[in-house]
C-alpha cells in the first residue's frame, strides 16, 4: 500500500481518510468478499498515525457493516447483505431454496424439553408441555450467516425430529404433517452473542448479533412454532412493507 499523508486533504481529518479509503476499495471490488483487510499496523505505517487511530477505522467499518471479524484471524470484507423480505414470507430457508441461492443447513442438536414459562406464553400452552427442539447454523457460500432454534409441540409432530431437519422446515411441516404457515408475529432486536452461538458463528463471546423471534400461526390462528434466529449483524437485512392506516 503506498504511503498516505493528511498534507493532500488537510480539510478531512486524517481518520476520516482512512475510513473513506478503506471503503471505496471495497465498494469497487479492489477488495473482495472476504478478502482480508490490512491489519491496524500496517494502516498506522501506511497513515503515518498511531495504531489506535487504525483500529478506531477499522472498527469504524466494522459499524458499517463493511468488514467483520474472526477471532485471531483478523478483519475481512463483508459478502453481500442476505435480504429477507418479513412481510412476504416467514421462512428465509424456504425462498433461499425456491431461488435456488447456495445455502447449507447444518444440524447443532436437537432433542425435546419442557415447556418454560416463556416458551408457553409464546405458543399459548400450558408451561412443561413436551416441545420439540433443534437449532441449526445456516451458511451461505459456506460463510456462517445464522443461528437458529425452534420449537414446535411434540404431540401435534411426534415424529418430526427422525425427518431430515436440514432444509426448511415450514416446508417439512406442511409436507409430512399438512400444517401451512400461514402468519408470523415477528420481532426484532440487537442482543450479545452468548459464547456458544459466537463460536458457532465464528465471532468472539459477546459480539452484538440481531436476533428475530417469531410464533408462526396455521390457517385457524393457531401457533405452532416458536422460531429464534441470531444473525451476523454485517449479513442481515431485513426489509417490510408498510400498511399507512387513516389518521383519525
Amino acid at each position: 500500500m503506498p504511503q498516505h499523508s493528511a498534507d493532500a486533504t488537510a480539510e478531512t481529518p486524517i481518520f476520516r481518510q482512512i475510513v473513506d479509503h478503506l471503503r471505496d476499495r471495497v465498494l469497487n471490488g479492489e477488495l473482495a468478499a472476504h478478502a482480508p483487510l490490512p491489519s491496524e499496523r500496517s494502516l498506522a505505517e501506511s497513515f503515518d498515525v498511531s495504531r489506535m487511530t487504525a483500529r478506531r477505522a477499522l472498527e469504524a467499518l466494522d459499524a458499517e457493516g463493511l468488514s467483520y471479524r474472526e477471532d485471531r484471524k483478523g478483519r475481512f470484507v463483508s459478502p453481500k447483505r442476505i435480504t429477507y423480505n418479513i412481510s412476504d414470507m416467514v421462512s428465509f430457508a424456504a425462498k433461499a431454496q425456491a431461488c435456488g441461492d447456495t445455502l447449507d443447513i447444518e444440524l447443532v442438536s436437537h432433542g425435546t424439553i419442557p415447556a418454560d414459562a416463556r416458551l408457553a406464553r409464546a405458543l399459548e400452552l400450558p408451561e412443561a408441555t413436551p416441545l420439540h427442539r433443534y437449532t441449526r447454523l445456516f451458511r451461505t457460500d459456506g460463510h456462517a450467516a445464522f443461528l437458529e432454534t425452534e420449537y414446535v409441540l411434540a404431540s401435534r409432530f411426534p415424529d418430526l425430529l427422525g425427518h431430515d431437519l436440514r432444509q426448511s422446515s415450514t416446508r417439512l411441516l406442511e409436507q409430512y404433517y399438512g400444517i401451512s404457515a400461514r402468519t408470523g408475529d415477528i420481532t426484532i432486536r440487537m442482543r450479545a452473542m452468548q459464547p456458544g452461538e459466537a463460536s458457532l458463528l465464528g465471532l468472539a463471546p459477546y459480539h452484538p448479533g440481531i436476533t428475530l423471534e417469531q410464533v408462526i400461526r396455521d390457517s385457524d390462528g393457531c401457533a405452532f412454532c416458536f422460531g429464534s434466529q441470531i444473525w451476523r449483524g454485517e449479513l442481515a437485512e431485513f426489509s417490510a412493507q408498510a400498511i399507512v392506516g387513516e389518521l383519525g
